[in-house]
């Protein structure tokens, strides 16, 4: 069977150059954000007067009204000095509390070649700074640079610069952009977020509970190390001696008979408490060259489903490090089946 994992969402590094509902704009001139809302050449204004000298083109922009809709955002092409980067703001209101992906650096597990730091500053805003390849599966074609301030009470900023050679902006001026108090009142602007989506899973772990079950469960002469993850989600990886793999497990409680997961497992192997087991071995869902991912996915009668999967690499994206994964169907079969879930869980 197919596992439909709910997999961490993807961060916040390539959401920066997905401006929504782009409205052109050739033209920008000042002005001030009405009582209405914020218009897409207002955004494009806020931007390029905290950029410094340099030319510009290209720019887009997408405003805010009163009512909910796309996020407020401005995108241009920036050059200065010889260098040249797409440079990009966009604003976001989240839900309190602020779902802890969303504000996080990106997860090394999906995103192996992120530098990263997160800082905490007074007032309890956070800021993730980050520089990661412009296409994570050609690090080597450029680079994209963002800064990612949030809010204790929401609010959020994202900036950031894409280029194909050095970037025209330094870390430090990045920053100030997305710390810039002009944005206040735009985020102001806007309407109050929206309640979390549920898709009728709970998720009762972090991901550090999550990865300390795994390297507890692991079987003897295995070395683990790297642990990540977001709520719901861990991983590490393990070494038997002949090169690193990646082992993560999805932990989710949904309600008993819920319809989706009926139907997920439908195919799946019976135990005999009633539990489902469904294995899969094929090339890696977010692999690179070679990855082959072996994955098993159990779902408790009391709807706790546990998946774990293994990768012959140290994790996705990356080109295969070993033949197979360091762990076989069997061994993640007994680690996913394992009481320790629904002790932990309970």
């Amino acid at each position: 069977m197919a596992a439909k994992l709910r997999t961490p969402v993807r961060m916040f590094a390539s959401t920066a150059l997905s401006v929504l509902t782009i409205v052109g704009c050739s033209s920008v001139r000042p002005a001030t954000p009405t009582a209405t809302g914020v218009s897409a050449q207002q955004m494009v204004h806020l931007l390029q007067t905290q950029l410094p000298p340099g030319e510009f083109s290209g720019q887009h922009g997408q405003g805010v009204s009163a009512q909910p809709g796309p996020a407020p955002s401005a995108q241009l092409l920036f050059q200065a000095g010889g260098r040249r980067a797409t440079v990009t703001v966009k604003l976001n209101r989240w839900p309190v509390p602020v779902p802890v992906q969303y504000a996080q650096c990106p997860d090394t597990a999906y995103h192996p070649y992120s530098h990263c730091t997160r800082t905490r500053l007074a007032g309890g805003a956070t800021l993730v700074q980050d520089r990661s390849p412009r296409q994570e599966e050609h690090p080597s074609a450029g680079q994209l640079l963002t800064a990612l301030l949030t809010y204790a009470d929401g609010r959020q900023v994202l900036a950031s610069q894409a280029g194909s050679s050095a970037l025209p902006l330094t870390t430090e001026q990045l920053a100030a952009v997305a710390s810039s108090p002009r944005w206040h009142r735009v985020l102001a602007a806007m309407p109050a977020p929206a309640a979390a989506a549920r898709n009728g899973s709970v998720a009762r772990l972090s991901a550090p509970q999550i990865s300390r079950i795994i390297e507890r469960l692991l079987p003897k002469g295995l070395r683990a190390g790297q642990p990540g993850g977001a709520d719901g989600f861990g991983h590490l990886t393990v070494d038997d001696g002949h090169g690193k793999s990646l082992v993560a497990v999805n932990v989710q409680q949904w309600k008993p008979g819920d319809p989706a997961m009926t139907q997920l497992f439908g195919k799946a192997a019976t135990l005999s408490d009633g539990t489902r087991v469904g294995m899969r071995r094929g090339p890696a869902q977010r692999g690179g060259a070679g990855a082959v991912e072996w994955t098993v996915d159990t779902l408790r009668a009391d709807g706790l489903r546990v998946v774990i999967s293994a990768v012959n690499a140290a994790a996705y994206r990356l080109p295969a490090g070993r033949r197979a994964p360091a762990l076989t169907l069997e061994q993640l079969r007994q680690i996913a089946l394992d009481a320790a879930w629904r002790q932990a869980n309970g």
